[in-house]
């Protein structure tokens, strides 16, 4: 039978009622396989007095505890008139964590103490002891295992702190030193971190911060650490702040064998040749196939020795399949690219584009836009000053080259003598001059474009002779118009080269070819390519790879892959597959919903899965590997939400967008979720789906709540009601309700809210549904702290938090123990409502959830502020001031002014 005491209580799957049964199961633990006294024991069970007949009451104790555990494992102790509790040590968590401990300090290396330290700091998950109420308890062990914690995690910080890079901690440490104000080691280490990442204006704050604390509350100066500390701080020069990962550098591969085009590399060099203080603009125009992005990749290897601090890359997509790259979703790529967290980048256009100049001040960098649309498009994209844009287009960007001083550079088709070149440095000589009349025709057939040219320089390698390829190239001719003619639309003449080299394909990367055509997406991973495939990822990764060998397809990294657009163009035209469009859509779909159900995973989900794919979906091992999943596949989804829903197949798309809710609550800005969802309940009507409707109209409802947009989110809410009541789907009725109410109490009618979230309970009562039953307790107990019904809010959440418990709920179950300290700072119990949402905010931090974590942190000053410690509130609000900015919260003003008026 395991036992874990480290957070809420539990005793495997007995329940041991709450009390004195419980308090000497846990005495009896405590000191598993060694006897204790019935003197000991009764201490323990009556600290306030003992009753008249100590021996008898402690029997009886332990004969209801024998009934529930089994008589085996309590044994009587004849020789000294005890209980001995007979469990293996290994059962009991709080065993684990010391021997984990012990072993740490057993001479482990660096690499293997981190290891042993975070195994066990992972067994704690919240307060020790929860569910026991004990004054023993609270008194002698649990402030000694806080000890414990605390001696073990400074440990292992020291050792993250030695391994770097030390700007990762910053975060951890403020909340610890935040929630800790007088620990002055928490402080130490948070000074280190912040010195150490060149934040040395933040690292004398902090110093000031906990000296200040210690003078006004105690009298008192920070320890000789400390002063020594700040001493060396004030004696060293301001330092760089350190990097927050390698400096970028994604130039796409160059071609080795690069040819022609001297005139327009001699201009190019002409035009930046020397070092600029202003950013230079250099657009790079032509028709479709003139080799735009290969001229701009191979000259920005030439130059990108200058340019020593970023050296990035992006296609706009301004030309091809789906919707050219948005200049926000360009901006948010730019800046991850450039180390910044997903959530600290700005909801809006200009907020990134302010953003961007700001990283990438003093800083000398070369930037490729690739396939821009337009000058709009670009404009936002650039840097302030100290770099190098280069920008492909079919467009001549007039705009930008007026408004902006871009430096125009036309390529024309190749000349005779250059393609000749090309072909040259592609084909041995023997074989040019031993067929001068079929080398001549293949240049004629490529009509000067240097992409037919190097797809017939490949070709070429496997055929007999280059009269095999002509003849092929003539073939292609008699089936399509104006080949090789040197009129009409270059894509024409694009499309027999095409055409053979698809046929050079084997079937495996052939057939792949085919699918890769139609996936909506800039950038295809390996496993949703192996879905369109219906192949193994092993199979498809070969065929992926003869792709990228025939020059068919890019990789700009490992397991990820991109067509060029005109080969794109190519592949799209080839027969219909729809099967294979399903079976991505459906990968797609049940992958997101794995990953979310790894997040969150009691939700119901039935409603988005109703079949079993055919394609196996990705699993995850744990919250951090699903988060990464969306992170990386962000860009992709919202393609294949777009699509799916402009190609008829709108109910996927709403249910992959349902399927994200989790993420975009976590990481995505509030605007850019809103437009994600608007678009999602405008495919469930499109698809004519009332569950679609009801459920994305809820979810939307969800983020406008979070924004305090009661209104909308209020109107949300009912219209989702109404169409869940139409279909008789009482999982959807009940949800639905449960926020309406929510809402209500929200806008200062918390006695209708209350009614609504009662009802709510009461149909997930009668149907079974125990996590809807936990939320509308949590509901109800907001209803009541509304209502100024103060034990009746703390009884509700306290039942919420044992569902949420027994259900394995983390995460919502920290926004209940947040709604709990709320309650307790209502009724004035403010040592009880710190511990809860202190509680809470370990756990938030623990799962990335910058967002609610911050929210919590205003609950937390709130709470201090009204217990009478002005300056702790204070620390409290401005670190989730630093959050809140980040994100976009359009709270910050109020709390700028909470903040100024303490």
């Amino acid at each position: 039978m395991r036992f874990r005491v480290l957070g809420p209580w539990e005793a495997g799957d007995v329940l041991v009622p709450p009390g004195r049964l419980r308090i000497l199961l846990v005495a009896l633990l405590l000191s598993a396989g060694r006897p204790v006294t019935i003197e000991a024991l009764a201490e323990r069970l009556w600290p306030e007095g003992e009753p008249d007949s100590v021996r008898g009451t402690v029997h009886t104790y332990v004969t209801r505890l024998r009934r529930l555990l089994g008589r085996d494992l309590i044994q009587t102790a004849a020789a000294r008139g005890g209980y001995r509790l007979d469990v293996p040590l290994d059962d009991l968590d709080l065993h684990r964590f010391r021997e984990l401990l012990r072993r740490s300090r057993d001479g482990a290396g660096h690499d293997e103490e981190l290891r042993l330290l975070r195994a066990a700091l992972a067994l704690w998950r919240g307060r020790p002891f929860t569910g026991v109420e004990s004054v023993w308890l609270d008194r002698e062990i649990i402030p000694r295992l806080d000890e414990e914690w605390f001696a073990a995690t400074e440990r292992r910080i020291d050792l993250e702190l030695d391994a770097g890079p030390p700007d990762r901690l910053v975060a951890e440490l403020r909340g610890l030193a935040d929630g800790h104000p007088t620990r002055e080691s928490l402080w130490h280490r948070l000074i280190v971190a912040l010195h150490r990442s060149g934040r040395r204006a933040e690292a004398l704050d902090a110093y000031t911060r906990i000296r200040t604390t210690l003078r006004e509350g105690f009298g008192i100066d920070p320890c000789a650490e400390l002063q020594h500390l700040h001493r060396s701080i004030l004696q060293e020069p301001a330092a760089t702040p350190a990097a927050k990962g390698p400096r970028p550098r994604q130039l796409p591969h160059g071609i080795a064998r690069f040819s022609g085009r001297k005139a327009e590399l001699a201009e190019l060099d002409r035009l930046c040749g020397t070092d600029q203080s202003p950013t230079a603009i250099v657009a790079l125009d032509g028709a479709p196939g003139t080799g735009k992005t290969t001229l701009a990749v191979h000259w920005a290897h030439r130059i990108a020795g200058r340019y020593p601090d970023a050296q990035l890359y992006l296609n706009l997509n301004g030309y091809g399949p789906g919707q050219p790259v948005t200049p926000a979703a360009a901006l948010a790529t730019l800046l991850r690219g450039l180390w910044v967290a997903g959530d600290l980048i700005p909801p809006g256009v200009e907020e990134r584009a302010a953003l961007l100049r700001t990283t990438l001040a003093d800083r000398r960098v070369l930037l490729v836009l690739d396939n821009a649309r337009d000058a709009d498009q670009v404009r936002a994209l650039l840097p302030g000053s100290g770099g190098l844009v280069i920008v492909t287009s079919r467009s001549q960007l007039r705009g930008l080259s007026i408004r902006d001083g871009a430096h125009r550079v036309t390529l024309h088709r190749l000349s005779a003598g250059e393609s000749a070149g090309l072909l040259s440095a592609a084909i041995p000589a023997d074989r040019l001059a031993a067929e001068p009349g079929a080398a001549a025709r293949l240049i004629e057939l490529c009509a000067g474009l240097p992409l037919a040219l190097a797809i017939v320089a490949e070709r070429a390698h496997r055929a007999g002779s280059l009269a095999e390829v002509v003849h092929a190239l003539q073939d292609e001719k008699a089936r399509l118009d104006n080949f090789g003619a040197g009129e009409g639309d270059p894509h024409t003449d694009l499309r027999a080269a095409l055409s053979w080299s698809y046929q050079a394909l084997g079937p495996d990367a052939a057939a792949m070819l085919d699918r890769l055509g139609r996936h909506p997406a800039g950038t295809i991973g390996l496993e949703s390519a192996a879905a369109l495939a219906d192949r193994p990822p092993a199979e498809a990764k070969r065929a992926l790879d003869q792709l990228v060998a025939a020059h068919m397809v890019q990789q700009p990294r490992p397991d990820r892959y991109e067509l060029h657009d005109l080969i794109r163009l190519y592949a799209a035209e080839r027969p219909g597959d729809e099967a294979a469009t399903t079976r991505l859509l459906e990968w797609y779909l049940h992958t997101a919903v794995s990953a979310d159900t790894t997040l969150m995973p009691n939700r119901l989900r039935d409603f988005l899965v109703p079949y079993t794919p055919r394609t196996a979906p990705r699993t995850f091992a744990d919250q951090a590997a699903a988060m990464a999943w969306f992170e990386e596949e962000y860009d992709g989804l919202r393609a294949v939400v777009a699509w799916a829903a402009a190609h008829g197949r709108p109910g996927y798309a709403w249910r992959i967008a349902i399927a994200m809710t989790t993420f975009l609550d976590r990481r995505i800005p509030w605007r850019d979720g809103v437009e994600f969802l608007e678009a999602a309940v405008r495919a469930a009507e499109l698809a004519e789906e009332r569950a679609g409707v009801g459920y994305t109209r809820n979810s939307l409802g969800c983020i406008l709540l979070d924004r305090r947009d009661f209104a909308r989110a209020e109107d949300c809410f009912a219209r989702a009601l109404v169409r869940f009541r139409s279909m008789g789907n009482r999982y959807g009725e009940a949800m639905a309700l449960g926020n309406l109410g929510l809402a209500r109490i929200s806008v200062g009618d918390p006695a209708y809210g209350r009614e609504l979230c009662r009802a709510a309970q009461e149909m997930c009562e009668r149907d079974g549904y125990r996590r809807g039953v936990a939320l509308n307790l949590d509901n109800l107990g907001m209803a009541n702290v509304a209502l100024g019904e103060h034990d009746r809010a703390v009884e509700c959440h306290r039942r919420a938090a044992e569902l949420f418990h027994e259900l394995g709920e983390t995460e919502i179950g920290a926004w209940n123990e947040q709604n709990l300290g709320r309650a307790y700072a209502a009724a004035g119990r403010y040592a009880e409502s710190v511990r809860s949402l202190r509680l809470a905010a370990a756990t938030l931090r623990r799962l990335g959830h910058r967002r609610q974590e911050a929210n919590l942190l205003v609950d937390l000053g709130d709470t201090l502020l009204a217990a009478g410690h002005p300056k702790m509130a204070r620390g409290c609000w401005r670190t989730a001031l630093e959050a809140m900015r980040e994100l976009s919260d359009p709270r910050v003003p109020a709390l700028e002014a909470a903040i100024a008026g303490v």
